[in-house]
């Protein structure tokens, strides 16, 4: 059968989300491991896919595509792993992405990465970052609670694949122990993220990243 998608990414970086809603769509896809430290980000062939230099980067049958978010819409939307345009779900789907894609995502880098903004106030951008966070994850519990139908855990899709990535990046790779968030603290969240882990297809682009276990649900620090 022919290749109709290629990943590229680093293991265990943003690129894991797109792999697993590949897998969960079960199209012909290749991922494409880089090696970060030899510096192939910065290669003149990874700079054409992405031209910051990195990671996720899809090559789909209509060119190229990066940044997380637009690549896991593309696939939800070509792969029923999201509501269908003109569907009633469309739109409260549409708003709640972008909240986890401009809200959460970007408080997750800098709860990981503070020091990009300054090496000398670094944990105290790291505390305000979880402080944000957490106001977030409060408002984005609340929602998953009522079991909305586009965010139920035992269903597959992208907004849960997204939301799990991001609760194992705020547990596992917090600039400091003090600033780890657990899912746990979410229950509703917690779930989506038990439930997603679970998964064949979530199992398998996992063990491609090197992951195993409660990867997304109580990752090791």
């Amino acid at each position: 059968m022919a290749m109709v998608y290629r990943l590229y990414g680093v293991a265990d970086f943003a690129n894991l989300a797109v792999h697993v809603a590949l897998e969960e769509a079960g199209v012909p896809h290749e991922a494409v491991f880089l090696d970060l430290d030899a510096g192939e980000l910065k290669s003149p062939a990874h700079l054409a896919r992405h031209p910051l230099g990195l990671v996720p980067a899809l090559e789909t049958p209509e060119g190229t595509m990066f940044e997380t978010g637009a690549c896991l819409l593309y696939l939800g939307e070509r792969h029923g792993l999201a509501p269908a345009a003109g569907s009633a779900e469309r739109g409260a789907f549409l708003t709640w992405f972008v909240f986890v894609n401009n809200g959460l995502h970007t408080g997750v880098m800098d709860l990981i990465h503070p020091y990009r903004h300054s090496e000398a106030h670094a944990h105290d951008i790291g505390v305000a970052a979880r402080a944000r966070l957490m106001e977030r994850l409060d408002v984005l519990e609340a929602v998953a609670a009522t079991h909305p139908s586009w965010l139920l855990p035992d269903q597959p899709g992208v907004l849960q694949i997204y939301i799990s990535m991001l609760l194992r990046w705020v547990r596992a790779f917090a600039y400091a122990p003090e600033l780890a968030i657990s899912a746990q603290s979410f229950p509703a969240l917690h779930a989506i993220a038990a439930a997603c882990e679970a998964r064949p297809a979530t199992i398998r682009a996992a063990a491609a990243n090197g992951l195993s276990g409660r990867f997304f649900s109580d990752p090791e620090g």
